[in-house]
């Protein structure tokens, strides 16, 4: 009970302008400057005394600053299409006002386009700074002005992860303010997915990035929790962000996630960048015998080519991987991709026909068929080949015409190779693929290049 009083009296104590001694002056306009120079693109819409205390005959001030906002914004809160900024500050005396004095004064404002926050800023410059506006302007100006002993920041700006606005301005806001900042910052930010979880059906997309931009082996371990948990959607979500630079988990967990299809190139890319490559050898050998995707076997033969070397030698690309592509641009013609439109010439002697335009393109191929025909590496020719024999891309993205073309090159490579060796691999592929498109993809190569 005494200390109800207490706080009653102190409340008392303080009175709204209405109740306050004639105006004696109005607010520092040193101040009031520097306000309007930390947000230069706002003008001033007032300012003045908004209370006093009967005690101490100390005063507040409040600065309203107002700027028109995007008319696309199709915000209820903007309706009188502008947004607002105030800002309150009251002589720093000894006497501190409290983080109560917030709710002694009037914030109201006609509307806002972002989700609005009233928060004392802390002291410097000779006041007490209290403030509503968004995230974003509230933490630059207590940043710019250097204020202390104000609303902790991080807990703001945790909480603001669960917030959707306008374009989720303020949990971007927030996302972006957790960069580098370390593992203080890793509770928190796990404190609001436990909330978010309790009240959204949506990912907590925002959170993992956050802990992600953290920099931090705290938020590291927590994403890692994630990436190994049973909930497959927040798995992969985790799983991307942990093998995107900066590279946070410990070679222990990549060697855990190596066989992860999807992630396999990225994370032989990890250990190249760690010049940790011999560290994966082994379980590349052993990948590159039940790849679980086309591409997942091209990347770890080509990391085997790569990191196999002997020492000292440097490595110059897979010969076979890059004719194969040079094979593909070659024979791309026009009118056969989205961003390019059907031409065909008209001119004497058939130029432009299907007939002439394949002549041509056999020339043009034929420098890099010759490449894979002498190749002594079996193997990486058979990658070359499968990539071009089951390529299947949609028909809304490439023409049928062009992707037939390229599986009947890829058809021709694979006749290159002993037919023993072509056998024996395929029956690898259609043992260990587990796409279906992949899988039945494999087996037509299987029955065309028998039926040849």
């Amino acid at each position: 009970m005494l200390l109800r009083l207490i706080v009653l009296l102190l409340c008392l104590s303080w009175l709204p302008l209405s109740g306050a001694p004639g105006d004696v002056r109005g607010p520092d306009e040193r101040v009031v400057r520097q306000i309007r120079q930390i947000f230069p693109e706002w003008k001033l819409n007032s300012s003045g005394q908004c209370a006093f205390s009967r005690d101490t005959g100390l005063r507040a001030w409040k600065v309203v600053l107002e700027r028109s906002i995007n008319i696309n914004i199709k915000s209820s809160f903007a309706k009188d299409g502008k947004g607002y900024i105030i800002v309150v500050f009251v002589p720093d005396i000894g006497i501190f006002p409290g983080k109560e004095f917030i709710d002694r004064l009037d914030w109201r404002m006609p509307g806002n386009d972002l989700k609005q926050y009233t928060l004392y800023l802390g002291r410097g410059h000779g006041y007490h700074w209290y403030m509503k506006s968004d995230v974003a302007r509230l933490e630059f100006f207590q940043r710019r002005m250097r204020l202390r002993d104000g609303e902790d920041m991080n807990r703001v700006m945790a909480s603001a992860l669960n917030e959707v606005d306008f374009q989720l301005f303020t949990s971007r806001i927030a996302m972006e303010y957790f960069r580098n900042k370390g593992p203080d910052v890793v509770p928190l930010i796990m404190d609001a997915m436990k909330e978010w979880k309790k009240e959204e059906k949506d990912p907590p997309v925002q959170h993992l990035i956050s802990l992600k931009l953290t920099g931090s082996s705290a938020g590291a371990a927590e994403l890692i929790k994630v990436a190994e948990g049973t909930d497959l959607d927040m798995a992969h979500l985790a799983l991307n962000l942990l093998v995107e630079k900066p590279y946070l988990a410990p070679e222990s967990f990549y060697l855990r996630a190596l066989p992860v299809a999807e992630y396999t190139g990225r994370i032989i890319r990890i250990f190249r960048a760690r010049g940790s490559m011999k560290t994966i050898l082994p379980r590349l050998r052993k990948l590159v015998k039940a790849p679980r995707t086309i591409r997942q076997y091209t990347e770890v033969l080509g990391a085997l080519r790569e990191f196999d070397l002997p020492a000292g030698v440097k490595f110059k690309g897979i010969p076979e991987y890059q004719a194969g592509n040079d094979i593909m641009h070659l024979m791309m013609r026009m009118g056969e991709t989205p961003d390019t439109i059907k031409y065909v010439p008209i001119e004497a002697d058939g130029a432009g026909t299907p007939t002439k335009m394949a002549e041509e393109e056999r020339k043009r191929i034929t420098p890099h068929l010759e490449i894979l025909q002498k190749s002594k590496d079996h193997e990486a020719v058979f990658a070359a080949a499968i990539v071009l024999s089951s390529y299947s891309p949609s028909a809304d993205m490439i023409a049928p015409e062009y992707s037939s073309r390229v599986r009947r090159v890829g058809l021709e490579i694979l006749r290159m190779l002993p037919p023993e060796f072509v056998t024996a691999h395929l029956g690898i592929l259609e043992r260990t693929l587990v796409l279906p498109k992949e899988k039945s993809l494999i087996l037509l190569v299987h029955r065309e290049y028998g039926g040849h």
